[in-house]
């Protein structure tokens, strides 16, 4: 996968301390800046809020490095962060429609480009009760037109269905 992180991946993803070179904590989840798709903030502590800034970040491989433990700080002390939080926009399960209103799932997952820390895919199903998937897509991110807390909308809809994937769902759909 190269540069690109799934969101699915991230999560878990220990935090290594430079000084110490022992973990001290693990990524929960990552604040998306809606108007630019940058990360903003990696979140250890749901509860607390506590997170890590992306300046912080050394190196991001199957750990992710920051210089001292004191770079985990309190998420309404970085301004970008607390304004994207308090708008309560998730990138995760939000609905993603094009722009003339054509429904094409929620988000299941996303990926991260690490090097340049922005959202580069959007992985999205639709389902039935929420068990089965089906008509899964990827959508790139230069697609997206506006990231809203109720929806994503996208100027088009992309159909890039896995072949194989296929039968599955349509079992699923005739059974």
């Amino acid at each position: 996968m190269g540069m690109e992180r799934l969101f699915s991946n991230i999560i878990g993803t220990p935090v290594v301390d430079d000084d110490f070179k022992h973990p001290i904590t693990t990524v929960r989840d990552v604040v998306i800046d809606p108007e630019s798709g940058k990360l903003v903030a990696l979140v250890v502590d749901i509860n607390r809020n506590l997170v890590i800034a992306p300046i912080d970040i050394l190196a991001w491989g199957d750990t992710i490095r920051i210089p001292a433990h004191d770079a985990v700080i309190e998420g309404n002390e970085i301004l970008r962060v607390a304004e994207v939080q308090k708008r309560n926009i998730r990138i995760i399960h939000n609905r993603v429609e094009t722009k003339n209103k054509e429904y094409i799932g929620k988000v299941v997952d996303f990926s991260i480009d690490v090097n340049d820390l922005t959202l580069k895919k959007l992985y999205t199903a639709k389902d039935i009760l929420g068990l089965v998937r089906y008509d899964s897509r990827i959508i790139p991110a230069k697609i997206i037109e506006r990231i809203l807390p109720e929806k994503i909308i996208v100027k088009m809809n992309i159909v890039t269905l896995p072949e194989e994937r296929r039968p599955v769902a349509e079992e699923a759909m005739a059974g």
